[in-house]
Order: structure tokens, then C-alpha cells, then sequence
């Protein structure tokens, strides 16, 4: 049996990205981050801005991982819910158009080996800010820490 050796990819924070109330942490992941295209970048924000989940009307906190696989990409938006839960909505763009991946299946894939880099560091965070008063000030501390390198 032949086995493919897994390269790294790395996670790029590019700031935060807002969406009416909600606020996210937007990383790219790719292998090398130049591949992750301004065009594309744009198209996946316009998909977030008009998400069903109407992110506008929400005062969530969470984070997004663009994720560069070959040609595609995958979108993963994430918000922090009920204190303590990961909720997600996860899109696929394999036409040049990010479009919902339906995901209506017993059992199915969750993060891959480098997502779960980004979402552990972001787990951890928000642990850590679950610890405080969660005054401005702290969401604000959450929203800077942010992975950066190698995953």
C-alpha cells in the first residue's frame, strides 16, 4: 500500500473581519499563502455577508479558515454559541462560487489535520476567554490572539 507524505500548510491571520454585529477571525490556509487570491478572498466574504445564517443580526464572536485544497477552497465560518459550542456552516467553491456544502449525512467529515490547527488555538482562546468578564475589552483580546505559521 502507498502512503502520501502530508506537507505542512501554513495559517495566515488576516484581521478581523466583520459582518453587521458579528465579528470574525479570518485566517487563510494554504501551502504557501500567496495562493490564497485577493478575487477569491472577496468572493468568500460576499458568500458570509449573504449567508442564510444572517450573520448580520447576530452579536457573535467566531473565526473563518479559508482553506486553499488544489483549485477549491473551503470555507469554514464558525461563531462561538452558547457560551461553550462550536457552531459552523461550512461552503465549498469548485465553480468560482461558494455555494453551501450540503452536509445532510450520518456521519461526516468535520475539520482535516490542518483546520484542526487553527481550531484548536482558537478553542484554546476561547477557553481562556471564557475565563474573564467578558467585557469589550476582552473580546477584543480574543479577537488578537491569532495563530500564525506552520499547522
Amino acid at each position: 500500500m502507498e502512503t502520501t507524505a502530508y506537507p505542512s500548510k501554513q495559517a495566515s491571520p488576516k484581521g478581523i473581519f466583520t459582518v453587521g454585529e458579528t465579528r470574525f477571525k479570518w485566517y487563510d490556509l494554504a501551502k504557501e499563502p500567496a495562493e490564497v487570491s485577493s478575487q477569491d478572498i472577496y468572493h468568500a466574504k460576499v458568500c458570509i455577508e449573504n449567508a442564510r445564517e444572517n450573520f448580520q443580526n447576530r452579536d457573535d464572536l467566531g473565526f473563518v479558515i479559508l482553506h486553499r485544497c488544489g483549485d477549491n477552497y473551503f470555507l469554514l465560518v464558525c461563531t462561538w454559541r452558547n457560551e461553550n459550542e462550536l457552531w459552523e456552516s461550512v461552503y465549498y467553491d469548485g465553480s468560482g462560487k461558494f455555494e453551501i456544502w450540503d452536509r445532510n449525512k450520518t456521519h461526516l467529515p468535520t475539520y482535516c489535520v490542518w483546520e484542526m490547527g487553527i481550531v484548536y488555538h482558537e478553542s484554546q482562546a476561547w477557553k481562556k476567554h471564557l475565563g474573564t468578564a467578558r467585557y469589550e475589552s476582552h473580546k477584543v483580546e480574543y479577537l488578537n490572539n491569532f495563530l500564525e505559521g506552520e499547522v
